[in-house]
């Protein structure tokens, strides 16, 4: 169980940034697509770039369901955790050669189905804990893409500086960009005014 452990923090480390960029990726590719297929002349547009990551890791909403997230990989882990405790109790007993001499043959082999039993409890335990985590990795990395493009939609009308944004993107969706482009800061301000609105209802 110990080196299913490892193998299973391994393996929802590599799907959670794998689904992370595969939805990175396509967001950037529709992007890039409205603008490929527009006759619109970029000379004196204004656009700009907004951070993901940085709005992921500061907005409210971001943090709240970080917490969430730890907490449910929290619970699951307990779970594999009281298995993996189980398992190595009842190996230690049938790697006991005076506890084995002590016991009956029909409870020795009671002992060796209920190992059995408790390891494939465990593995199913895990393939349901890593369908868990994609899902809710899923789920967060929509909710929170909404509630930036939401914010985006927002400051492109109304920000600090005045200026009305004909487009804004997203960092994934440039190969560069400078920095006086950045609104992530206003896009975060006005996450956070909708979430704070969102609680209070």
């Amino acid at each position: 169980m110990k080196k299913n452990n490892t193998w299973l923090q391994g393996f929802v480390l590599t799907s959670i940034l794998m689904s992370t960029q595969i939805m990175a990726q396509e967001t950037a590719a529709k992007q890039v697509s409205t603008v490929s297929s527009s006759p619109i002349q970029f000379k004196g547009t204004k656009t700009g770039i907004v951070n993901t990551k940085k709005c992921l890791e500061e907005s409210k909403l971001g943090k709240q369901e970080q917490v969430n997230l730890e907490k449910k990989k929290g619970q699951m882990e307990s779970i594999l955790k009281e298995k993996e405790s189980l398992l190595e109790e009842i190996e230690s007993k049938l790697n006991d050669d005076d506890y084995m001499d002590s016991i009956s043959d029909e409870a020795a082999r009671e002992l060796t189905r209920k190992k059995r039993q408790i390891r494939n409890e465990g593995m199913q335990l895990q393939n349901q804990y890593l369908r868990g985590l994609q899902e809710e990795n899923m789920r967060i990395i929509k909710k929170l893409t909404d509630a930036i493009a939401k914010a985006s939609t927002a400051i492109a009308l109304d920000n600090p500086s005045g200026q009305v944004y004909d487009a804004i993107f997203t960092d994934e969706a440039t190969t560069y960009y400078a920095p006086s482009l950045d609104v992530s800061e206003w896009v975060i301000k006005k996450m956070n005014e909708q979430f704070d609105m969102d609680q209070k209802k």
